[in-house]
């Protein structure tokens, strides 16, 4: 957070605002131990068999899996905190909650792909309530794999009081 609380004219230049390309290589141990932690055995995701004989050619990575990858950020080492979707975007005031997140799929993810997720700050809105005035941040991600095919597109919303 700046040093002074930052108003809604000035966040509303932050629109657009993209964060550096996530970059990540999908291994199939993380696959494998991401099934066996949740325990999902489905074949689809781990019969080479099964899966070659579907319209997908072999196996692939579930789709929560990738949600789950696209949606871990690590903790900043001098602050302690969850960084923010659009680290070059400042937040206006100091306390976040997760608001809501929705995704869509468009192709499957398999073993091996390098996927690139590129999220901007999309929107930004200006609420009050009981603690004051809330802005609704609303982040907007694309991710292509390595064919630039889109695979996935997600929507999160943190509002922040």
């Amino acid at each position: 957070m700046s040093e002074r609380p930052l108003t809604f004219e000035e966040m509303q230049q932050y629109v657009g605002t993209e964060a550096r390309p996530h970059v990540l290589q999908v291994e199939k141990e993380l696959v494998r131990r991401f099934l066996e932690a949740v325990q999902d055995s489905n074949p689809l995701w781990c019969d080479d068999t099964f899966a070659r004989g579907t319209q997908y050619g072999g196996p692939i990575v579930p789709p929560h899996l990738f949600c789950a990858m696209m949606t871990i950020a690590r903790c900043s080492p001098e602050s302690g905190k969850v960084p923010i979707p659009v680290p070059e975007t400042p937040l206006p005031r100091e306390n976040v909650l997760e608001g809501e997140e929705t995704w869509e799929f468009f192709s499957p993810l398999h073993i091996g792909d390098t996927i690139t997720s590129r999220v901007r700050l999309s929107d930004v809105k200006l609420r009050e309530g009981r603690l004051g005035q809330m802005f609704i941040l609303t982040y907007e991600a694309e991710t292509v794999n390595q064919r630039e095919e889109l695979i996935a597109r997600s929507t999160n919303t943190i509002v922040n009081y």
